[in-house]
């Protein structure tokens, strides 16, 4: 696990699990109370230091109440475009 990262007086603490060919990014956020939450699952990563910088980013996020940035990893697929239609 990396360090602890000290946003805005919450505690973030990426988590970046080896899932063989992929690393799974999580994150720990430590309230200033004291009360932490995990995140579960944020997605898939080439690396772990790509897989912790995504934890964190996801962390500050939450912190700041706004919407958490989008994972560009491998499980990741963008929703289709409005009006897009497939065919099958």
């Amino acid at each position: 696990m990396e360090a602890d990262v000290l946003y805005k007086g919450w505690t973030l603490s990426p988590i970046a699990v080896d899932d063989g060919e992929f690393f799974t990014a999580m994150v720990l956020v430590t309230t200033p109370d004291g009360e932490m939450r995990a995140s579960g699952a944020l997605g898939q990563f080439p690396s772990a230091a790509s897989a912790r910088e995504f934890a964190i980013a996801h962390g500050m996020a939450e912190v700041d109440r706004r919407d958490p940035p989008l994972p560009d990893g491998p499980d990741h697929s963008k929703p289709p475009k409005v009006g897009y239609r497939v065919s099958a």
